[in-house]
């Protein structure tokens, strides 16, 4: 199945076609690659309102005048989260769940900064198309379908039951909530009229939250953590994200020689074992709200520096979850940048609020006491999305993905496909995977073919297609002159698309 690649000065690689089409039309207008993204991400908000949208939250990473700059919008638990419900019911879905949505503050926070082209101007193009339409494609579809059953109870089925691959989705209840943030501005998701008819809906679907909770959030500019290995510098999203793991997982690549392996020695997975399961103790005892943690993360970003903790008894294994995002990587030639949007779970908690689905950010939190991501009014949980960037000399790499729990193990996978395995953007997206789904105890992992599955019997092994292993990667490189190459992964529905 081939990669799509695409070079020029000026490009997007997106999950959505449409969303694709909708960048470079903001970026042929004029539109930097701030505008772009905004216009993307709205537009993702509405064909792929199972992946991200304005019920859930956002980060970006990326080169921004010419240095490496991140922003992080997480919302917070309700001020009145009943944490002892919480620990007793351990929900999945559902009210319990919800944490204040951050993503269209985000939006104002790079407008506010970086934009050059009306605001109405970039919601347009997502306005239009929930007001008049889209048709479905097979992620929408599929999703609708796969999710019927555990979601039938809440909200969701008004809106997303029974969606097929071509079908004409229509939400003029999202058209109404984008409009009105088109037109009295992004504050007014937070504090305003809208603000309350959110509120009052959420309340309605018994979630304990006020006006107050709204009020309160903040987009927040945070420095990306560093780690330099041979001559290259990485940078990942710092806690409350889980981009640490990313950077540990690089740090054992070369420590521990991983690369001694060939490229299809099915040697090498068995050799990944012990490391991914520590990498993942260490991110569940220590990663959380970082108001609440207690290590410095900027002194743990290397394997050996985890290494350094007795963890104890190790936790029982279970199944770490694929999520659900969105992620983009837009370029104008100067600025540079990963975009990175979800609900967490597909669909989020179940519930709707003006339109679109309310994010379950809220089950990213342990279901025990005593740790920095145990449950808390006015607290972020521990969050999946995370981008990795790689200087290179005079290069410069975003890598993202799709892929909740498992994004710092893919994350791991193209980039050592790259630097390690010597394989181009394209072939490194390309190339047979695996990925560990349980990371602790009887370890499972998911063994794209051709590779072949690990004979240890204390690993589980699944082989599956090529192209079959969850999560989608896409990898774009810009060199010093400002050409751009973006690579969209065969097993996503999006493209990649570039322009001089």
């Amino acid at each position: 199945m081939p990669v799509k690649v695409s070079i020029g000065c000026r490009g997007v690689t997106a999950d959505h076609p449409l969303a694709v089409k909708v960048g470079l039309d903001i970026l042929e207008d004029g539109g930097n690659a701030f505008d772009a993204a905004i216009s993307i991400s709205a537009v993702l908000s509405v064909v792929q309102p199972q992946m991200g949208g304005l019920g859930g939250d956002g980060f970006i990473l990326g080169f921004i005048d010419d240095e490496i700059g991140a922003y992080a919008s997480s919302g917070k638990s309700p001020s009145k989260f009943d944490t002892g419900r919480y620990l007793e019911e351990k929900p999945i879905r559902g009210p319990l769940t919800v944490t204040i949505p951050g993503l269209v503050y985000l939006w104002g926070q790079l407008y506010e900064e970086y934009a050059s082209l009306p605001f109405d101007r970039l919601l347009k193009p997502a306005v239009d198309l929930a007001c008049n339409g889209f048709n479905a494609g097979w992620f929408l579809s599929n999703s609708s379908k796969s999710y019927e059953e555990e979601l039938i109870r809440y909200e969701w089925r008004r809106y997303f039951k029974g969606i097929k691959l071509g079908d004409l989705v229509v939400n003029r209840e999202m058209a109404r909530t984008l409009k009105l943030i088109s037109s009295k501005g992004w504050s007014e998701f937070y504090d305003g009229k809208l603000a309350e008819e959110i509120v009052s809906q959420l309340r309605n679907q018994d979630v304990d939250v006020d006006i107050d909770d709204f009020r309160k959030h903040r987009c927040i500019r945070i420095k990306p953590l560093k780690m330099e290995v041979e001559d290259k510098i990485l940078y990942e999203l710092p806690p409350n994200t889980q981009g640490v793991s990313t950077l540990q997982l690089i740090s054992a690549l070369y420590e521990l020689d991983m690369g001694r392996f060939p490229f299809d020695d099915n040697g090498r997975i068995e050799a990944w074992s012990k490391t991914v399961e520590e990498v993942y103790e260490f991110r569940d005892r220590f990663i959380g709200d970082p108001n609440y943690m207690d290590i410095n993360i900027e002194d743990y970003v290397t394997y050996q520096s985890l290494r350094t903790f007795r963890y104890g008894d190790k936790r029982k294994g279970s199944a770490i979850s694929g999520g659900d995002t969105t992620f983009f990587i837009v370029s104008d030639g100067r600025a540079f940048i990963g975009f990175i949007q979800s609900l967490f779970y597909p669909f989020g908690s179940g519930l709707i609020a003006g339109g679109f689905p309310v994010q379950n950010r809220g089950t990213g939190f342990a279901k025990e006491k005593g740790l920095p991501n145990s449950p808390a009014p006015c607290k972020k949980p521990l969050h999946t999305l995370s981008i990795l960037a790689v200087e290179d000399g005079s290069r410069r790499y975003i890598i993202g993905c799709v892929g909740g729990d498992i994004r710092p193990q893919l994350h791991l996978r193209v980039y050592e496909n790259i630097f390690t395995y010597s394989m181009s953007p394209a072939e490194a997206v390309d190339a047979p995977r695996f990925v560990y789904t349980i990371p602790r105890g009887l370890q499972r992992v998911v063994v794209e073919k051709p590779l072949k599955p690990p004979l240890s019997k204390n690993i589980e092994a699944v082989q599956v297609k090529q192209y079959d292993s969850p999560g989608y990667v896409h990898v774009a490189v810009i060199d010093k002159t400002g050409r751009t190459l973006l690579t969209n992964d065969p097993r996503s529905e999006g493209i990649a698309l570039a322009i001089r």
